[in-house]
């Protein structure tokens, strides 16, 4: 996996190639290993098999020294070659009668080409009638159009539809792009709290209408199963004071009492966070949104349905050219914000904020990640008194989606489940490997 993400890498360094040249050299030096112990096996007999006469690893050879000479290997992809081939001969090949292939996969593209052809006439002419209404309507104003401006205007609208019919469905939204319009927008002109907004490489989104809209905090510490609510939140106030600083860590051990008094009693509750990042290589190409979830237990998900995230906790240290320096990984529970009593308006009116459960990284044998996995290795914080360390941060703090695995161990507890593993388990993996950008953040 370290071999093909590295080598996948669209910017590559000296220092990345002795990277992907120690990876393949690694895996040489131990294979025979597999072998010994009978785990290579061909793919129809099943016997194990004695040796390594595979033609893509032996092209692996020459990966590193072809980056020399012509660069990186992902611009030489396949994969538009690969999809047209796909979709100009498999697909039309599986719907003839396996005789005459070209004859009948040509017949097929023509037939596809016609229907295409006859979607784009009728789709510009809908546009041509609705523009003739529309002009009888204007027609004082149309008078005054220049002969220019309306051919441009066709041409505009023609192109439109266009767009329309042959682009890609799969647009990556720009939550970065929102995020800007919102903040230079005129004053009072958008509603409080900002639902999408930007930090760093990272843009976040909450609905617009809150999941909960008003609930007391001892009501939503009862339903999230967070008992020190209420002390988090005095703690977490008693630290930012009136200013309100813009960002918090952890590391404080006092709490305050769980009837602690607060300046508000209600909050609203969001049940997920849409996550936007910028590419680790290139800032100006954003990545595909990610979702991280705070929801209720329910008859699905017992204990609730909760995400883990890359939160940053120093300053100094901004994601993802820093990796997991001055950052922690968390447990998300509860997505919020406070709300003023009637009447009044308090600072922390549009301010969200989201509190978690911290996971602590577990040292391993020279080094910082498991030597077999290359993965990190995490438990929950605890306090002294073995409850899970929890604190609240401003929602602006998370950084990017995490993907942990639960450690298993030897044995496995049978009554694991995929909603409840997350949970129960007190050990786990953090994958570093479910996403390239993610992969590039934690290893670069």
């Amino acid at each position: 996996m370290d071999f093909w993400y590295l080598a996948q890498a669209p910017r590559i360094t000296s220092i990345i190639q002795d990277r992907i040249k120690a990876t393949l050299a690694e895996f040489h030096n131990h294979k025979d290993k597999i072998t010994d112990e009978g785990l290579r096996r061909g793919a129809e007999s099943g016997s194990a098999l004695d040796h390594w006469f595979i033609p893509k690893l032996e092209l692996m050879q020459s990966v590193t020294p072809s980056i020399s000479e012509l660069g990186v290997p992902v611009q030489w992809s396949a994969n538009m070659m690969e999809h047209a081939h796909i979709e100009v001969i498999k697909e039309p090949a599986s719907t003839t009668n396996h005789q005459n292939y070209d004859t009948q996969i040509c017949h097929y593209l023509d037939h596809v080409e016609r229907c295409r052809l006859f979607e784009t006439a009728t789709r510009l002419s809908a546009l041509s009638n609705a523009d003739d209404t529309h002009d009888q309507d204007l027609a004082a104003e149309d008078d005054r159009a220049e002969d220019g401006d309306m051919n441009m205007a066709d041409n505009e609208d023609a192109a439109a539809i266009l767009k329309d019919i042959w682009s890609s469905r799969c647009s990556v939204p720009d939550l970065f792009g929102i995020a800007e319009r919102l903040r230079t927008a005129l004053p009072g002109s958008v509603p409080q709290p900002v639902r999408t907004f930007s930090s760093g490489a990272t843009a976040l989104h909450i609905n617009h209408q809150p999941s909960i809209k008003r609930i007391s905090i001892d009501k939503a510490a009862e339903l999230f199963d967070i008992p020190d609510l209420r002390g988090a939140l005095a703690d977490y106030l008693g630290r930012e004071g009136p200013h309100v600083r813009n960002f918090h860590s952890f590391g404080r051990q006092w709490r305050s009492p769980p009837d602690a008094h607060l300046p508000f009693s209600d909050l609203q509750v969001w049940y997920k966070v849409r996550l936007q990042q910028k590419s680790y290589h290139d800032s100006s190409s954003l990545e595909p949104v990610f979702t991280i979830n705070a929801r209720l237990p329910n008859h699905t998900w017992k204990y609730g349905h909760h995400d883990a995230a890359i939160l940053q906790v120093d300053a100094r240290h901004e994601w993802p050219a820093s990796g997991l320096t001055g950052h922690t990984v968390v447990d998300v529970h509860l997505i919020m914000c406070p709300v003023s009593p009637r009447g009044l308006w308090l600072v922390w009116d549009d301010h969200l904020l989201v509190y978690v459960w911290q996971f602590n990284m577990v040292p391993q044998q020279q080094a910082d990640v498991d030597l077999a996995t290359r993965l990190h290795v995490l438990k929950r914080a605890t306090h002294a008194s073995g409850e899970f360390l929890g604190d609240i941060f401003p929602l602006d703090q998370i950084k990017s989606y995490a993907h942990l695995v639960p450690r298993f161990g030897e044995a496995t507890d049978n009554q694991f489940t995929s909603t409840n593993s997350f949970h129960s388990a007190q050990s786990f993996w953090l994958n570093s490997y479910f996403d390239k950008e993610f992969y590039y953040a934690l290893s670069l």
